[in-house]
């Protein structure tokens, strides 16, 4: 081995150019493994799939022809509202859901006065602040619901927030005079909220704070990471059948592998290979897709022969218009990042539609029609009721998980795979054109499913 290393000096000593050569050729091969990187992980969009006329005629319907696409009218995209994170409750809540004061309790001054400690709360962007969680009812059992209970006559949200996060609580309860600590459970679900009135009483020791009452209490979600659902490890015996986890790009897939990893225990597999995904904790991304030791496995695939290979699926939708806009931003910024606007307004955003929007529907159209036992979630439901849905999913998978569990994931249910939604497109990037395309091919979704005695899709999918 020496011998060959002297020779391979000695061959570059004589002929330094031959070395800037290799050195050169090595550095080039590097930088296009390095923007190949970038495409890795993207499923290939078929014929059928570009296509409208192919794939969807066997459902007896003709999908429209995108033709050119122009950006449109200005418009203001308000997007999802944010759960942003802070520490006043009702008592600063309006009638228009605005957060402020009463101006009838408190006048003008005073308003301006909270207007100023609002505004600067946001550009502070207190990370280390709780997030409002409601009002709600004093669960029966007190001491077990809620095991630490300390009094404060002088009653701050400040004071409450820090008590239980000391103890390591990821729950405060604010109940007048009294604090209690503990976690969400089936005692304590956070599931029915009361009107956020019956719990605004003044703070005593922070008259500008609700505090609750004995009856209705404040809660907020500390900062503590509630560990009883962080554990996630490789199945322990491999895997008899293939459950896929199947959804149309910028669906939500990511979302819902964390979800299913933090309710299951165990890791989810992907039919790609993403090293940004593994890096951020999806250690079943490097398993090979058949290896048997992942719970479920992400695949955007939608081909006969693809479908065809699992024994069971999740087949997540969700509405085309925030799905499309999701994966144009992750195609140009990265899975929780967004495209530039010159993106948005160049030639990209209106090809990314015509290739797209009708692979939005032949996605979901060949699941149904080529998928063995399959099992139809809606993101939007999934969102608005994710106990009950994610219970679902949990079940076809065949694993028995606790309420507590669940109630788990509710408190841990972000992650670090959602968007910050602070760049939000001042104008609708759909044209005319692209939504009387979109919404045929919504109603042919809706359908299918309901001709297969499913729900169809939520009623927000259209119109626009």
């Amino acid at each position: 081995m020496a011998k060959l290393w002297f020779k391979f000096q000695r061959y570059f000593r004589r002929k330094p150019v031959r070395f800037f050569t290799f050195l050169v050729l090595y550095l080039t091969a590097g930088s296009l493994v390095f923007l190949h990187s970038g495409f890795v992980g993207q499923p290939a969009i078929s014929q059928s799939q570009a296509s409208p006329a192919a794939g969807v005629q066997a459902e007896g319907a003709e999908l429209p022809f995108l033709g050119d696409l122009h950006l449109g009218r200005g418009f203001r995209d308000t997007g999802e509202a944010s759960n942003t994170a802070r520490r006043y409750g009702p008592w600063f809540k309006g009638k228009d859901g605005s957060e402020r004061a009463k101006l009838g309790d408190y006048g003008g001054a005073w308003s301006r006065a909270l207007k100023g400690r609002i505004v600067r709360e946001k550009e502070e962007e207190r990370d280390g602040s709780a997030v409002f969680r409601g009002c709600f009812r004093r669960p029966d059992n007190l001491s077990l619901a809620l095991p630490v209970t300390a009094a404060m006559p002088n009653m701050s949200v400040d004071k409450c927030v820090d008590l239980c996060t000391e103890k390591e609580y990821p729950l405060a309860a604010l109940a007048g005079t009294a604090c209690h600590c503990g976690f969400p459970t089936t005692r304590f679900p956070l599931h029915e909220r009361e009107d956020e009135q019956l719990c605004a009483q003044k703070c005593s020791a922070e008259e500008f704070e609700s505090c609750g009452t004995p009856r209705y209490f404040i809660v907020y979600q500390t900062q503590v990471q509630d560990n009883r659902c962080m554990d996630r490890r490789f199945l322990p015996a491999k895997s008899k059948q293939l459950i896929a986890l199947a959804s149309f790009p910028g669906a939500g897939n990511t979302w819902a592998r964390h979800l299913i990893e933090l309710a299951t225990g165990f890791y989810t597999g992907s039919y790609y290979f993403d090293g940004s995904l593994y890096n951020k904790g999806f250690k079943g991304e490097r398993d090979h897709w058949r290896s048997g030791r992942t719970i479920c496995i992400k695949t955007h695939e939608s081909g006969q022969k693809e479908i065809e290979a699992f024994d069971a699926a999740i087949l997540l939708i969700r509405n085309p218009y925030k799905a499309l806009m999701a994966e144009f931003n992750r195609k140009y910024g990265g899975h929780i990042g967004f495209a530039a606007h010159a993106h948005w307004k160049g030639k990209e955003w209106p090809e990314f539609v015509r290739n797209y929007a009708p692979w939005w529907a032949t996605h979901t159209l060949d699941w149904l029609k080529f998928g063995k036992k399959v099992l139809v979630v809606h993101f939007e439901d999934l969102k608005r009721d994710l106990f009950v849905q994610l219970g679902r999913m949990v079940s076809l998978l065949g694993v028995a998980v606790r309420e507590d569990r669940l109630l788990c994931v509710e408190s841990q249910k972000d992650g670090n795979f959602k968007r910050s939604g602070l760049r939000k497109l001042e104008y609708d990037p759909y044209t005319a054109d692209m939504q009387k395309v979109i919404s045929a091919y919504i109603k042919m979704v809706d359908a299918a499913l309901k001709g297969r005695n499913l729900t169809g899709v939520p009623d927000d999918y259209y119109p626009r």
